[in-house]
């Protein structure tokens, strides 16, 4: 009889001390779930401007609008520039997961939003005219002062047009958000006397390389 009350007070014991430690071990998990649902993680990835693209941009309505037509009005010349990691871009990872590996998804709404910083910072910006612009503006001639920019990612509300001379204070950037890349659109001031334009869009960056892309030949058209 004292041999079967020892068994059973032992096997109280053991089945005491399992309870604790499943116990703890539930604990643990919640606090630590606690802990992760809290802290607002930051994503920071390094990234490298790679490459440029151009689109044309309609400017002859009451908002720019991109356009795959190579036809605009003299005086409504317009392009979108967009400037970027490619090789992030291609990759298509979405940086925001983050699971954590107790597999609980933090109690925030949304994960942060991830920032990238360049490697190669943009210190330079010009176009040049390809083609005559008018009898003044020979092909090769630098006209970066004959356009605006508009910078709809980090404008100031109440400045929709800045001048090409401040455009690289607004675009080179400590970190850009969301994803490696910044995209600015150009507009051309003056209205171009002869019937074709096109111009070369160059981008100097930190490390003396330099991106450039040509817009496409541009048909000119006038009002009537």
């Amino acid at each position: 009889m004292r041999l079967r009350a020892d068994s059973s007070a032992n096997d109280i014991t053991i089945c005491s001390g399992r309870i604790r430690r499943v116990t703890l071990l539930i604990l643990s998990v919640f606090i630590l779930k606690v802990v992760t649902s809290c802290i607002d993680p930051v994503w920071d990835f390094d990234f490298s401007f790679n490459k440029i693209t151009v689109r044309n941009l309609d400017n002859s309505g009451i908002y720019p609008t991109e356009t795959d037509s190579d036809i605009m009005y003299a005086q409504a010349v317009a392009f979108t520039v967009t400037i970027a990691d490619d090789i992030i871009l291609a990759s298509g990872v979405d940086r925001r997961s983050n699971d954590s590996f107790t597999g609980f998804t933090p109690a925030s709404a949304e994960s942060p939003e991830p920032r990238y910083y360049p490697l190669n910072r943009i210190t330079g910006i010009s176009i040049v005219t390809l083609e005559a612009m008018s009898a003044g503006i020979p092909a090769g001639t630098d006209v970066t002062g004959l356009f605006a920019a508009c910078v709809s990612q980090f404008n100031t509300p109440g400045f929709l047009y800045i001048d090409s001379g401040e455009l690289l204070s607004v675009i080179d950037r400590d970190y850009y958000p969301g994803e490696p890349s910044v995209t600015f659109q150009l507009f051309c001031m003056e209205e171009i006397a002869g019937n074709n334009v096109q111009f070369e869009i160059n981008i100097t960056l930190s490390d003396e390389s330099t991106l450039s892309a040509s817009t496409n030949l541009i048909t000119l058209i006038r009002n009537e």
